[in-house]
C-alpha cells in the first residue's frame, strides 16, 4: 500500500496574514525605533564631549599648563573656518603661548576625527572655534556646545563649561535641570 504523504509548511493564506501583520507592525514600530535612534545619537555625542572636555581639564590640572582644544579635520592644525563644526574632529595639545592655535612645537595630547557621524556640534559664542583651559582647571571662558541629531533641531542636548571649568549635559528643551539650574545660563 502507498503511503500518504504529509506537506509541511504554510500555506498561502497564512503567509500573506503573517505578512500583513509584519507590515502592521513595522508601520508603528519604525517611527519610535528612528526617534529612540536619533536621541541616543544626541546623546552619546554629547557624552562624548563631555569626555574631552574633562579630559583636557584635567590635562591642565595635571600639567598645571595651559591645555587648549580646537576644531580639527586631519587632527594636525585647528580649524577656524565657519564651515567646520566641532563633529569633524578635534585637537588637544598644550598650549605654550596661550593663543589657542597649535603650533609646531606644542606638544599633541589627543586628536580624534571625525567626533560624530550621526550629529552635529557647534560651539557657542565663546567656544565657536576652541577652548582653553588653565593649570587650575577654569577655562579661558565660559561657554556651551550644541549637540543636535542628524539636523533634526528638536532632538537635542547642551554641553555647558561653567566658570570653574565643570561640564555638565542638559536638554535645552527641559527649562530646569533636575539640579534646579536653567540648562541655557551659558552663552
Amino acid at each position: 500500500m502507498p503511503k500518504l504523504v504529509h506537506a509541511h509548511g504554510f500555506t498561502l493564506l497564512e503567509l500573506m496574514v503573517a505578512i500583513a501583520i509584519l507590515a502592521i507592525l513595522l508601520t508603528f514600530g519604525l517611527p519610535s525605533f528612528t526617534t529612540t535612534a536619533r536621541q541616543n545619537c544626541a546623546v552619546t555625542t554629547a557624552n562624548t564631549m563631555l569626555t574631552v572636555l574633562s579630559a583636557a581639564r584635567s590635562e591642565a590640572l595635571k600639567r598645571d599648563r595651559l591645555v587648549a582644544i580646537c576644531k580639527s579635520i586631519d587632527g594636525t592644525v585647528c580649524s577656524d573656518a565657519a564651515g567646520v563644526s566641532w563633529d569633524r574632529g578635534y585637537l588637544m595639545f598644550v598650549d605654550s603661548d596661550g593663543n589657542g592655535v597649535r603650533g609646531g612645537t606644542e606638544t599633541v595630547l589627543k586628536t580624534e576625527a571625525p567626533l560624530s557621524t550621526c550629529g552635529s556640534i557647534t560651539g557657542g559664542t565663546s567656544f565657536a572655534n576652541q577652548v582653553s583651559f588653565n593649570g587650575l582647571g577654569k577655562p579661558t571662558g565660559n561657554g556651551r556646545f550644541d549637540v543636535v541629531a542628524n539636523n533634526q533641531t528638536d532632538i537635542r542636548r547642551r554641553v555647558i563649561v561653567s566658570p570653574s571649568g565643570r561640564p555638565r549635559i542638559c536638554n535645552p528643551d527641559i527649562a530646569v535641570s533636575s539640579s534646579g539650574t536653567a540648562c541655557g545660563t551659558a552663552p
